[in-house]
């Protein structure tokens, strides 16, 4: 009886094995490794998140700084215009075109200075009412709130009289029908040939005012003396 108790005794107790404890320890101390591991990347992670806001915020804060200038400069620049065009009316609500190859608006002009390149003007005062504009100068001035136009370099001007004149430069004061010439003129027209070192066209090119050191030289019409002439 005591060795069957002794035996059943054992078959009850739970199997030993030598190296169950050991697994246990190593099982445990990986778990903490883990979970060490685990909060060593949570805190990198963290980090860099903060780190990386921080750049961001700084990129913000120096690009808000440097912004005016960019701005700045991109207000300054000048508008360029390919064939611009120019309408309005002068004070006898005549209309009148400017046109020119090219034009640059200035930037840094209150009241909208442009730059012309080779203007031409649509204007009874100087094409005497023809559809065709010319080229008047090489280069020029459009102030679109004065309505006057300034030519500069090898300025060629033609009225609805018939005279033509050939300056440096000339004003054209679209509002009053009028142009000034401060520089030496050469004019050509239906009486002959002057040359003055002002002049200025009124009246729509009916008076013109020469100044300075005026030299004419009158052509007579010849129509009438050769008529006579045949019939004598």
């Amino acid at each position: 009886m005591t060795a069957s108790a002794a035996q059943g005794l054992e078959a009850l107790q739970p199997t030993h094995h030598g190296n169950w404890e050991p697994r246990r320890a190593l099982t445990l101390n990986a778990a903490r490794r883990r979970t060490a591991l685990v909060s060593l990347l949570r805190m990198i992670f963290a980090g860099g998140a903060i780190a990386i806001s921080l750049l961001v915020i700084a990129q913000m804060f120096f690009g808000s700084q440097g912004g005016s200038t960019e701005t700045t400069e991109a207000v300054s620049t000048d508008v360029r215009m390919l064939n611009p065009r120019f309408t309005g009316r002068d004070e006898n609500l005549t209309p009148y075109t400017v046109t020119a190859d090219s034009a640059i608006r200035r930037s840094d002009s209150a009241i909208g200075l442009t730059d012309l390149d080779r203007p031409r003007l649509e204007y009874d005062l100087l094409t005497g009412g023809g559809a065709e504009s010319l080229v008047l100068a090489e280069s020029g001035v459009y102030d679109p709130s004065n309505r006057i136009i300034d030519l500069n370099t090898e300025v060629n001007l033609n009225t609805a009289e018939g005279y033509s004149f050939a300056t440096d430069h000339a004003r054209v004061y679209l509002r009053e029908e009028r142009v000034v010439g401060e520089e030496p003129v050469d004019g050509n027209g239906p009486m002959g040939q002057i040359r003055a070192d002002r002049f200025e066209i009124h009246d729509g090119g009916d008076r013109v005012i020469f100044e300075g050191r005026v030299r004419a030289r009158i052509v007579q019409d010849r129509t009438d003396t050769a008529t006579d002439g045949d019939g004598n």
